[in-house]
């Protein structure tokens, strides 16, 4: 998400806190619609308000990239507008002065009208007021989090300004878990002398052309800003103040945040203000130290917290009344609260080096290559993709001669690079925050390190498959690639530090190596379709993974066997090594493994007729997902397999609000080619047409049709399910014309893909039956559900439960002729097969019985095969479809009247 607007207050007079904005003044503050333009930028959806600007996450075409736009509330007029609009765009100008990663990047400037609006860096994620809050965290990660929030900070005061509002509500925390600092719209230039200001005298002429308004007060004297929770008391003042502020609110945020409890009432910091405020010179520290000592104002932290006292009093020398009480600095704050890196670094440093090299020149050696490991990143991934890699990939992809297989290649390609990227600039940056900034403990570099060398390593098994691919796998490759896992698992720190870790044993650690490739190739293997020869392999390492013992290694072969074994057709077998897989996910405290268990095995078990199962198993996967803290990629596959699996059981308004969920969650214009969004907009279309609600279906259906073509090519044989579906809606709508056009495009992908006697042309073969017998051309209608009955008999065995359809198309099709006699047999046919989906033999009954009713020879099996097709719309909660035969049935209480015998040939009827 972007980052919010501040929830901070302004306030009048010498120390009075302004009040907050109005109940009323917020009614008149009215988001823009979706769809507005604002200069180039299309607006999405408004994110988050505050006092004075609304922010919008919003869309550049010019760039196409997602961003947010932060706009001046829309009531703000006047001298309050003119006030707001400067400082809208002196957040622009300020945090357009500071290139940091943990300072949200500003992209523009511009107005709107008489608005000032700035478009920013969107980030997908939380504030850290909202992490705080959500659960507990170890006092380590809260701190890893303020420290590198805190070189935002630093960032700002190099650049020469003071943010002014520094709180949890203004940093944000990616879904990757970088932590940026927001809102700079109190920020203004440190009234710094000397050496501060010299490091930004190169900027006067970027000052000039602004017009001043970054030096410029915008508030009367006496007027204050900020939030008082956070306010030292100069700021109560209405002072500037320089960089010793935010180092103030700094602390105040993280009392909060470690102790669960403010540091000091804002109206008894107030009083300390307003009492200064009476004498012609503000007092010094010392007197303010003697008049109000430690712990009346600012209170002692609870004795009885696990919070090591270096960092307490780190935080209380930062919580000083008096500015020369603080810290010189904010980077001599952060010196302070980082002693327990700094200790485990110099511990390790010594080891490595001897006491002898940290005396001399081993001590030199060791900075300048901390400098130069972070170098290394790009040969690493060069030696798993380049551009040799790229061109072996596209020739093994055109040698399969498929149609589909230029446009695969382009797709996987673009998927491959932008991996490749991320891991290579995630690899940097872990090293980085390490060994240069030092705001990352070399504990967690080695955790994260780990986890980027086993993404590496499914990345290079997946590079390997692809660039020796056949049409199976090519047909499978987009699938394959959008199945690389997350990158930002290698910066859950939580999830990272809760994991088993690795043996000290050299030799464990190798074998586990080794295996761990092997699985790589397994993953592979599977995501591209290739199920018998990967769990031909997983069964050969079976016993080494075993003997390891390395229970997240043993979680991980038993999570690929399971889905192997579910997809091989021995589902038994499968349920059971998925299930000792979730339990040894939860022996090794992995949630992100037991997460991707459970997705499979709620599907699992529903696919084989254990509904109730896959429920509870769900509810588990929910709440393990909210401990991961929601991350968006699991988040979407869970809530698509949970519709997926309702949709299966027919309980179709709860399979719309977990596909809506999912959707909700992979809406995003930077990812409209992933092929999963295609996947949920067809299960939401789906879901649409079961309920009859034709148009909703047709949008949807529609947009899965465009978005598997974005993802995976025109004449991609997935193209043809998405053309049959969006066929039958439109003719179960009413429009066999519009659905005609669907079928033929879907026969002709499917043979040209597949070859003309695949199973799955005849099944095009079936809608376009549909089609043909919608526009009453029953010659070609019955034609074609003959070649699909050859088709599927041939290829599938004459007990095949798909061959239902097509029977059931040509009883039908009689039976529109008026050749109810002949129907009878062939719809008769299609009742047989009992695997059938619910619906269809209900529909299949009911035309059963008109067509026993029209011969006239069977008035009471007609009635009985009515009230079996009625029951089973009744199960299906099928309203519409129930009272349609209980007026059949009415209409129907006396039997038909015989036909009449034709006359006798020679004889005249009489008059």
């Amino acid at each position: 998400m972007a980052g919010p607007p501040t929830d901070g207050r302004t306030g009048k007079s010498s120390v009075k806190p302004r009040r907050p904005v109005s109940d009323e003044s917020s009614r008149f503050s009215k988001a823009l619609e979706q769809g507005t333009r604002i200069d180039r930028y299309v607006l999405l959806k408004a994110v988050g308000q505050g006092g004075m600007g609304t922010v919008y996450a919003a869309y550049d075409p010019e760039l196409d990239r997602k961003v947010a736009l932060k706009l001046l509330r829309p009531d703000k007029e006047g001298e309050e507008g003119s006030e707001g609009r400067a400082r809208l765009l002196r957040e622009a100008q300020a945090m357009a002065r500071i290139s940091h990663p943990n300072v949200i990047t500003v992209h523009d400037v511009g107005t709107f009208g008489s608005q000032v609006f700035i478009t920013l860096e969107f980030i997908q994620g939380q504030t850290l007021r909202e992490w705080l809050r959500r659960q507990k965290h170890p006092w380590q990660q809260i701190l890893q989090k303020f420290l590198e929030a805190g070189q935002g900070l630093v960032a700002a005061h190099r650049a020469g300004l003071v943010h002014r509002d520094f709180k949890p509500a203004n940093v944000l925390i990616s879904d990757s878990g970088r932590v940026y600092v927001t809102d700079f719209g109190l920020a203004r230039l440190a009234e710094a002398a000397g050496q501060e200001e010299a490091s930004f005298e190169a900027d006067a002429a970027f000052e000039e052309l602004s017009g001043g308004v970054l030096s410029s007060a915008l508030t009367s004297a006496g007027v204050i800003v900020g939030t008082p929770q956070y306010m030292p008391p100069e700021q109560y003042l209405g002072n500037a103040g320089d960089a010793r502020l935010d180092q103030f609110s700094f602390c105040a945020s993280l009392y909060w945040a470690l102790y669960g409890k403010r540091p000091f009432q804002p109206q008894q910091m107030a009083a300390v203000a307003a009492e200064v405020s009476q004498s012609l010179q503000a007092p010094g520290a010392q007197e303010l130290r003697r008049k109000w000592p430690p712990g009346t104002i600012v209170q002692e932290p609870p004795r009885d917290a696990r919070v090591p006292s270096w960092v307490r009093r780190a935080v209380l020398r930062g919580l000083s009344l008096g500015p020369e009480d603080r810290f010189a600095s904010m980077e001599d704050l952060l010196t302070a609260l980082s002693q327990h890196q700094r200790r485990g670094r110099r511990r390790r440093v010594l080891a490595a080096v001897g006491a002898a090299a940290v005396a001399g020149a081993g001590v030199a050696l060791y900075v300048q290559q901390r400098g130069e490991q972070c170098t290394g990143s790009e040969p690493l991934m060069a030696s798993v993709w380049g551009p040799a890699a790229r061109q072996k990939l596209e020739a093994a992809f055109a040698a399969t001669d498929k149609p589909f297989a230029p446009e695969s290649a382009r797709k996987v390609v673009q998927v491959l690079e932008g991996y490749a990227q991320g891991w290579t600039r995630m690899h940097t940056e872990a090293c980085v925050a390490t060994r240069i900034q030092g705001t990352q403990t070399e504990a967690l570099l080695s955790l994260r390190m780990v986890c980027l060398d086993r993404r590496k390593r499914d990345f290079r098994a997946l590079v390997g498959l692809l660039t020796e691919a056949d049409a199976k796998v090519v047909e499978r490759s987009v699938d394959a690639a959008a199945a690389l896992p997350s990158l930002q698992a290698c910066q859950d720190i939580e999830s990272l530090t809760e994991q088993t870790p690795l043996p000290e044993d050299p030799a464990r650690r190798a074998t586990i190596e080794r295996l761990g490739e092997q699985l790589s190739h397994i993953k592979a293997l599977q995501d591209a379709g290739r199920y018998q020869p990967a769990l031909k392999l997983a069964r050969s390492i079976e016993p080494e993974v075993v003997a390891t013992t390395y229970l997240p290694l043993q979680a991980e072969l038993r999570y690929h066997l399971g889905w192997l074994l579910q997809q091989s057709g021995d589902a038994e077998a499968g349920l059971r090594e998925l299930e000792r897989a979730f339990d040894e996910a939860e022996s090794s405290r992995s949630d992100r493994t037991r997460l991707e268990v459970l997705i499979k095995l709620i599907f699992t078990l529903a696919d084989n007729g254990q509904p109730e199962q896959a429920r509870r198993w769900g509810e588990v996967a929910v709440a393990v997902l909210h401990r991961l803290g929601g991350e968006p990629s699991l988040a979407g596959d869970l809530m698509g397999n949970l519709g997926s699996v309702a949709l299966m059981q027919g309980r179709y308004q709860e399979a719309t609000g977990y596909f809506e969920k999912a959707r909700a969650l992979r809406r995003d214009p930077l990812g409209t080619e992933d092929p999963k969004q295609a996947k949920v907009s067809y299960g939401l279309g789906l879901a649409a047409l079961r309920q009859g609600e034709h148009a909703r279906a047709i949008q949807m259906l529609g947009e899965a049709l465009q978005q598997t073509q974005s993802a995976k090519g025109a004449q991609h044989p997935e193209m043809g399910s998405r053309h049959v579906m969006l066929a039958t809606a439109y003719r179960e709508g009413g429009d066999a014309a519009k659905a005609l056009p669907h079928a033929e495009a879907a026969l002709k992908l499917r043979k040209v893909a597949l070859g003309a006697d695949h199973p799955a042309v005849a099944d095009a073969l079936d809608e376009l039956g549909e089609c043909l017998l919608g526009l009453q051309r029953y010659e070609e209608a019955m034609e074609a559900f003959r070649k699909a009955v050859d088709i599927k008999g041939e290829k599938l065995g004459a007990d095949h439960p798909d061959l239902s359809y097509s029977y059931d198309g040509m009883g039908k099709t009689l039976l529109a002729r008026g050749q109810a006699a002949e129907a009878i047999a062939y719809l008769k046919q299609a009742l047989a097969y009992e695997n059938t989906e619910p619906e269809a033999l209900a529909e299949t009954g009911f035309r059963l019985a008109q067509a026993l009713w029209e011969t006239g020879k069977a008035p009471q099996s007609a009635r009985e095969e009515a009230l079996r097709a009625r029951q089973g719309y009744a199960k299906l909660e099928k309203s519409q479809q129930v009272a349609q035969i209980d007026a059949w049935l009415q209409a129907r209480k006396e039997p038909p009247a015989p036909p009449a015998p034709p006359p006798r040939p020679g004889r005249r009827p009489k008059r």
